[in-house]
C-alpha cells in the first residue's frame, strides 16, 4: 500500500474506532445548491492476514489487487441540470493508487410521463445482477462471485497458437502469456468484470416492476473500454421482472468482439480466421421473506479464439443467503462454482482452465445504517495450479453515503 493509502486508512480507522465520533458520522448524501448537486462517498477497508497473491491468486482482480486486502475510496456526484437531465460521476482510488474515473455519464429522461431513461458515457453495467448492486451494501460477504472477479487465462491482446498454449496457462489467469499479439505481461479476464464500467449508450424502458435495458458499448463484459481496441461494438441486453418487493427475476445477454485489432491481424494472417466474439447469457433470481434474503445467478460464457478450432466456454453459478439473527447482526454465506469446457490433449481431454469452487461464510453487524462491519472465512478448491486449496479469514469495514 502506498504512503497516501496508508495515511487514509489510518485516519479512517481512527475515526471509526471512537464511539463518540462515530455517532457524528453523516447518515446521508450531502446536498448543495438547493438540491441541484448531490455528493456521496463509498469507503471500504478489507483485510486478510494471509496474502492471496502468494502463489494462489484466487482473489486477484483485473486491477491487480487482492479483493480481500483492499482499501477503496469512492466519491460520487450527481449534478441535476433540470428535471429530465442530470450528469453522474464517480471517481475511485484503490489501495492508495491514482484516482481514476469509474463512472461519468449523462442521464436523460426524454418524456416525463413515460418510464424511458437514456444514459451515455461511462455507464453502469447492463449484464447480470451482482455488478449492478452497490458493492458494500449489496454484497453479503467480502469476496466477489467467481464469474465477476476470478481471472481466466484469456487475454484480449494476446492469443495462443495452439491448444497446448492454452493448457499450459491453466490456473495462470494472473499472468497468462501467448506467442501471438502482445508479449507484455498482463492479467487475464474474468467472465464479467465488476471492477470497471464500459463506455457507450444505454436505454432502459419500463417501470421498476418490469423493464428492459439495452446498451451499445466499446468493450465487452469481460474487458470494458473507454477507447476502442477493435472496430466492433458490444450489444448487451437485460430483462427484469419484480412483481413484488420480495421476488425478482432477471435475464441478460452480451455479444461483442473482444480481441484487439493488433492481435486479430496477426491471427488472421496465420489462420485465416477472424472469429473473435465473446458471447454470454445470464439468469438471476432474488427472494426474501421474514429475516431471509436469498440470491442466485448463473452465467454461461463463450470466447471465440481465431487461432483455435475449439471455443473456450465457461459456466459459473452461485447462490448466497443472508439471515438477520437480531437487530444489527446477520450471518451470510455464498457457495460458488466456475467450470470450463474441455480441449483435446494428450493423453486425454482436459478443461482449458482449472475448475474452481468457493465457499465464503461470515457474520456482519450494522454499526449504523450506513456503517457495517463484516468478518468471513473463505475456502477455495481448484483442480490445478501450484496451490489447489486455500482458506482465508478476512474482515471489512464499509461506510457509505
Amino acid at each position: 500500500m502506498t504512503r497516501a493509502g496508508t495515511l487514509v486508512c489510518t485516519l479512517v480507522l481512527a475515526l471509526l474506532a471512537a464511539p463518540a465520533r462515530a455517532q457524528d458520522l453523516p447518515s446521508g448524501p450531502v446536498s448543495l445548491a438547493n438540491g441541484l448537486v448531490t455528493l456521496g462517498t463509498d469507503l471500504s477497508i478489507a483485510f486478510t492476514g494471509q496474502d492471496d497473491t502468494d502463489g494462489a491468486w484466487f482473489n486477484y482482480t483485473d486491477y491487480e489487487h487482492n479483493a480481500l486486502r483492499l482499501l477503496r475510496l469512492g466519491v460520487t456526484a450527481e449534478v441535476r441540470i433540470f428535471d429530465q437531465l442530470a450528469v453522474m460521476t464517480e471517481v475511485r482510488s484503490e489501495n492508495g493508487d491514482e484516482i481514476t474515473p469509474y463512472a461519468l455519464y449523462v442521464r436523460v429522461r426524454p418524456w416525463r410521463e413515460r418510464p424511458i431513461h437514456v444514459q451515455a458515457g461511462r455507464i453502469p453495467p447492463t449484464f447480470g445482477a451482482f455488478a449492478r448492486r452497490n458493492y458494500g451494501a449489496g454484497n453479503p460477504v467480502i469476496g466477489y462471485p467467481l464469474a465477476y472477479q476470478y481471472l481466466t487465462a484469456v487475454r484480449p491482446d494476446a492469443l495462443p497458437a495452439s491448444t497446448d498454449d492454452v493448457l499450459r496457462m491453466r490456473s495462470r489467469g494472473w499472468r497468462p502469456s501467448y506467442p501471438i499479439g502482445s508479449l507484455a505481461i498482463a492479467t487475464g479476464m474474468p467472465l464479467i468484470t465488476a471492477f470497471r464500467w464500459d463506455t457507450g449508450v444505454q436505454m432502459r424502458i419500463g417501470p421498476e416492476t418490469v423493464n428492459a435495458t439495452i446498451a451499445v458499448t466499446n468493450g465487452t463484459a469481460s474487458d470494458p473500454r473507454t477507447k476502442e481496441t477493435n472496430a466492433g461494438k458490444q450489444i448487451t441486453g437485460r430483462m427484469h421482472w419484480q412483481p413484488d418487493p420480495s421476488f425478482a427475476l432477471g435475464g441478460s445477454f452480451a455479444r461483442g468482439p473482444y480481441v484487439a485489432d493488433a492481435a486479430l491481424a496477426a491471427a488472421t494472417t496465420l489462420s485465416g480466421n477472424s472469429r473473435s466474439t465473446q458471447l454470454a447469457f445470464g439468469a438471476d433470481v432474488e427472494y426474501s421473506r421474514d429475516y431471509w434474503l436469498v440470491r442466485g445467478e448463473i452465467i454461461w460464457n463463450r470466447w471465440e479464439v481465431p487461432t483455435l478450432s475449439h471455443n473456450l466456454d465457461a459456466l459459473s453459478a452461485f447462490v448466497e443467503g443472508t439471515y438477520k439473527i437480531f437487530p444489527g447482526f446477520f450471518v451470510a454465506s455464498r457457495l460458488d462454482r466456475l467450470t470450463f469446457s474441455t480441449l483435446p490433449s494428450s493423453p486425454t481431454a482436459r478443461t482449458w482452465d482449472a475448475p474452481v469452487t468457493r465457499l465464503e461464510t461470515g457474520v456482519g453487524y450494522h454499526i449504523r445504517r450506513n456503517l457495517t462491519g463484516k468478518a468471513t472465512y473463505q475456502y477455495n478448491w481448484r483442480d490445478g495450479g501450484q496451490v489447489r486449496q486455500l482458506g482465508l479469514f478476512a474482515a471489512q469495514l464499509h461506510f457509505w453515503l
